[in-house]
């Protein structure tokens, strides 16, 4: 397989305005969009924090299970990620806890496809299935190649999930249940984000994201970004990438599939879409950043 070009870091012409920096007083990780709110979980204080996108404050907060991470909405829900074994089903009208779902060892990402919840537990090594029917886990799948499950994405049919600890991106069938690799060759392809027709990939001991064709299966181009990217989000005709250890955000076009800003932030975690903008945690400094693409 021939190899994809790997793409210099030079940005072009784009820039981003910051609209808010909001303060958590804690440690900010996910974030989603629901019921009118920006959702956001802070890592430390064990709590999910409800912002106003009207007055970019935090209006309300409630208690989930210790070290939440990431969030994300599905059948009118929000689904905790937490890191101590438990996934956490939030009602977003109030706020309150519905359900609380056992699952692997340290979890890091969740997709919603196929009719299901699915969660990579990392150290676990296992990617689960969880009915939003029943609440429970339905199936358990060990993840392959001895690798370490982090980012999770749906398309085509199939979940995407990024290895923590390989050069390659797995697919996994969602009606069959079987796994195909596809290979990054870039170190540590953790974390996924799906576009129409592609899957993006941060690799995150390599400073770049590789994008690859769904369809074909295989990776058509590599793009060098910061120090450490993590949890990167398509948002509108972008890709938006965190980088922890950089302290930058970093955007890259889907058409042009070139960097084309980077926005500098103190060591940003995670990004999402809310309220039409872009916001991203900073979990060192205790912010969330709100931006209007420019």
């Amino acid at each position: 397989m021939i190899a994809a070009p790997i793409l210099a870091a030079v940005a072009l012409a784009a820039s981003s305005q910051v609209v808010a920096k909001i303060p958590t007083g804690g440690q900010p990780c996910g974030i989603a969009e629901a019921a009118g709110s920006v959702w956001v979980t802070d890592a430390q204080g064990a709590r999910l924090l409800r912002i106003d996108p009207v007055t970019n404050k935090v209006v309300g907060t409630s208690s989930v299970d210790a070290s939440p991470c990431e969030l994300h909405e599905a059948l009118g829900s929000l689904w905790v990620v937490t890191q101590s074994g438990r996934v956490d089903r939030v009602d977003p009208a109030t706020g309150s806890l519905v359900a609380r779902v056992a699952v692997g060892t340290v979890s890091y990402d969740l997709a919603f496809g196929f009719g299901s919840v699915w969660v990579t537990n990392r150290e676990g090594r296992t990617v689960q299935r969880i009915s939003p029917a029943t609440n429970r886990v339905t199936k358990t799948l060990r993840f392959p190649g001895g690798g370490k499950p982090a980012g999770i994405a749906f398309s085509r049919g199939g979940l995407w999930i990024g290895d923590d600890v390989g050069t390659a991106v797995y697919r996994l069938d969602a009606s069959r249940l079987r796994w195909a690799r596809v290979p990054t060759k870039q170190l540590a392809s953790s974390w996924v984000a799906a576009s129409p027709g592609a899957v993006w990939a941060s690799n995150t001991a390599s400073n770049t994201v590789t994008r690859i064709d769904t369809a074909r299966r295989r990776a058509t181009t590599t793009i060098k970004v910061c120090a450490s990217p993590v949890n990167l989000e398509v948002v509108g005709g972008d890709v938006w990438v965190p980088c922890d250890r950089g302290n930058a955000l970093a955007r890259i076009s889907i058409r042009t599939r070139k960097l084309v800003e980077t926005v500098r932030m103190p060591a940003p975690a995670v990004v999402a879409a809310g309220a039409g903008d872009v916001w991203a945690s900073a979990f060192e400094s205790g912010q969330v950043w709100r931006l209007r693409a420019g």
